[in-house]
């Protein structure tokens, strides 16, 4: 998510930039709480503000994803929308869906004092978010490079009672959710990847789907040369 800076100097900062992501049966539900300080000694008005997502599209084989097969795509989204923390709804909002980014622009024109913060809360609805697979489900969301200082960052996850068996960066996991916190973004941004699935499975430090891949083929392998050398 960027904004256009209004110096060289730092004017805004993201105080906190929250990321929720609710998963069901049928659909995906995504709400980003962004909180913006002012921290010069003059009010600002942020003005345009924009999202961009895509994610990691994988071939598949028998509903399990092909590893090194991924590429970007953007993702089709809807029922968005935005307001302030108090309540005040904002109209001035522009989705641009391309084939490997969309793109959600967003006015935030009310005026930020010396000092003080506001949240802005952008919500919307996708299908896409998901890469779904036959015993796994995987998810890739990307905090984007801001040209406003990002200083904390959290992902939550609703997964609906499954269970987290990969994630590259640490979780800490709640009654109902799966937390994930980064304090230090740099210009790279945060690319977030987990795999879940109902299998109460150990967290590894690789996929579940890629192992069961590759064994799914060494089976395949073993049984194909026990037939050939029966054969012969």
């Amino acid at each position: 998510m960027t904004m256009p800076a209004c110096a060289s100097t730092t004017v805004e900062v993201w105080e906190n930039y929250n990321v929720t992501i609710e998963v069901d049966s049928t659909t995906t539900h995504v709400t980003e709480e962004l909180t913006i300080k002012n921290v010069i000694d003059k009010a600002v008005v942020p003005g345009y503000g924009y999202i961009t997502l895509s994610k990691e599209q994988s071939s598949n084989l028998l509903g399990i994803s092909i590893p090194f097969t991924e590429k970007l795509q953007g993702m089709e989204i809807s029922e968005v929308s935005a307001r302030l923390d108090d309540g005040s709804v904002i109209t001035d909002i522009l989705v641009t869906e391309e084939d490997d980014i969309t793109t959600i622009r967003y006015g935030f024109w009310t005026p930020v004092m010396p000092g003080q913060s506001r949240t802005i809360i952008i919500e919307y609805t996708t299908d896409d978010i998901i890469d779904k697979g036959i015993l796994f489900d995987d998810i890739t969301y990307m905090i984007q490079p801001s040209s406003i200082p990002i200083e904390n960052a959290i992902i939550e996850a609703d997964i609906d009672g499954k269970h987290v068996s990969y994630s590259d960066s640490q979780s800490m996991k709640t009654d109902d959710k799966i937390i994930w916190t980064n304090g230090d973004i740099n210009d790279n941004g945060w690319e977030l990847n987990f795999e879940y699935g109902t299998l109460p499975l150990p967290d590894l430090p690789v996929k579940w789907s890629q192992i069961f891949f590759f064994l799914m083929f060494g089976i395949i392998g073993i049984w194909s040369y026990r037939q050939w050398k029966f054969k012969n």
